[in-house]
């Protein structure tokens, strides 16, 4: 299959939707941004891509966005011998779900508990690889923050299975190759979650199994991540296309395409922002596109809006996307100002905090804390605030600049990936909506991707995601 036609799922992926979006162009492809009102509305029928693929991001939230008729119209587009490939959220999404949480139920298999895995690792680990056509048979594959498989007895096929943690895996905010085996049992005492790799070694990374005539492609490993090379030709396989390399992404550099002075401005409050916490010790940049933090701090965040707002100026814009900037962005602007302004003194406070109290993602070392990281993230698991109305407003602003030309070659070379929304509703980590006044507009939190956008510390509640 020399050039698949590709749906790309948008609504609720952020980071990780632009991740997959330049990394499948990067293989040469040419996917179109799918939305859930259009997949409810009919698209899939109408016009059947060779792959639906979903990024990562909060599974429950997908699931809400979608709602039963989206739902019901991916089951319909697979069942009939559409292709569906699900990357971290997008693999959580397609597995069973409960009556109070729906998914899609491509697949009989569920998450497994956090007490039985591995539940906030992130980093490259050495995969044993079974996929026909792989170019190796043990590859290094990049998870961020994903969840584990629980598997009966049902046909599904293991493509790729953990083996070894790489040289840059983490558990929590704790480097793997810096703790003594030894010490491991103290640690998972203090954080209260599992730690040791044990509970990730020879579990499923990637799956396939048949869904009527069509397929269900599951990997929690993140096979667009920049600059994975063995990664990004096992998802070149996948797809039936040439390997490349995803080129390497760094948030820092000064996008040339969209010099806009709101844009301009916001990219460098995010900066100043992510200077000051690592003045303080509690951020770092784990890699060019991904912040590394304290347990706790929620910079998934961070590197998210960041990413959004460096990845948008890095699109030529459409006279469509700067009409609708033109009605958005002052607020957006203000918005990230304020959110800025405040998380300053939030790092503060956590600074001091992290003296006498630890943090976690879900609390805060004190009272206070805690409200002021609602007010501007929104609660763990899930996302919202300041931030969540942010991410939901770049969210749609970068859906249109991408269906209508998507991102110039400049973007390919060292540049980044992301996105976001805006609501008047509050969201849990199932997607749960419950109305709110309208001045009380701060839906639920997200520490992210998917984990991480998922991402931070899953303690002993993980975020529904991939």
């Amino acid at each position: 299959m020399l050039n698949p036609s590709i749906a790309l799922l948008w609504d609720e992926s952020h980071l990780w939707g632009l991740l997959a979006w330049r990394g499948l162009r990067a293989l040469g492809l040419s996917p179109w941004l799918v939305r859930s009102h259009a997949i409810a509305a009919g698209v899939l029928q109408q016009r059947p891509p060779d792959f639906l693929i979903v990024p990562g991001g909060w599974a429950g939230h997908k699931a809400a966005a979608l709602g039963e008729r989206g739902r019901s119209a991916i089951r319909q587009y697979v069942a009939q011998g559409g292709r569906y490939l699900g990357l971290c959220g997008g693999a959580g999404l397609a597995l069973r779900g409960q009556t109070t949480a729906p998914l899609l139920d491509l697949c009989h298999l569920q998450r497994k508990p956090a007490s039985q895995r591995l539940p906030n690792c992130s980093g490259h680990v050495a995969c044993h690889i079974t996929l026909a056509g792989a170019p190796k048979p043990t590859a290094l594959l990049p998870i961020w923050w994903p969840s584990q498989f629980q598997t009966p007895d049902a046909p599904m096929e293991v493509l790729a299975r953990y083996k070894t943690p790489g040289p840059d895996f983490w558990v929590a905010d704790l480097p793997l190759a810096d703790l003594a085996e030894e010490d491991i049992p103290a640690w998972e005492a203090l954080y209260g979650i599992n730690l040791h790799p044990r509970w990730l070694v020879e579990d499923p990374c990637i799956l396939a199994m048949p869904f009527g005539a069509g397929t269900v492609l599951l990997s929690y490993a993140h096979l667009e991540s920049p600059a994975s090379s063995e990664a990004n030709a096992l998802l070149a396989t996948l797809l039936g296309v040439p390997a490349a390399t995803v080129p390497q992404w760094d948030l820092r550099i000064l996008p040339q395409e969209w010099s806009d002075p709101q844009l301009q401005t916001m990219r460098l409050a995010l900066l100043e922002l992510i200077e000051l916490g690592q003045r303080h010790f509690l951020l770092n940049w784990r890699t060019p596109w991904l912040l590394g933090w304290r347990r706790g701090i929620p910079a998934a965040h961070l590197t998210t809006l960041l990413a959004m707002t460096v990845y948008t100026m890095d699109i030529r814009p459409t006279q469509d996307g700067l009409q609708w900037w033109e009605n958005h962005g002052a607020l957006c602007l203000k918005l990230c100002l304020k959110l800025c302004q405040e998380t300053k003194a939030y790092l503060i406070r956590e600074r001091y905090s992290m003296a006498s109290a630890p943090s976690s993602p879900e609390y805060a070392g004190s009272a206070g804390l805690q409200a002021t990281r609602h007010q501007l993230f929104g609660s763990f698991p899930g996302y919202g605030g300041l931030y969540g109305q942010m991410v939901h407003l770049f969210e749609e602003l970068l859906a249109r600049l991408l269906e209508a030309q998507g991102p110039s070659s400049n973007s390919l070379r060292q540049r980044p990936p992301l996105c976001a929304k805006l609501q008047t509703v509050h969201r849990g980590p199932a997607g749960q909506e419950e109305a709110r006044p309208a001045a009380e507009q701060d839906s639920h939190g997200q520490q992210t991707c998917d984990g991480w956008l998922d991402n931070g510390d899953l303690g002993s509640r993980p975020p529904e995601r991939a």
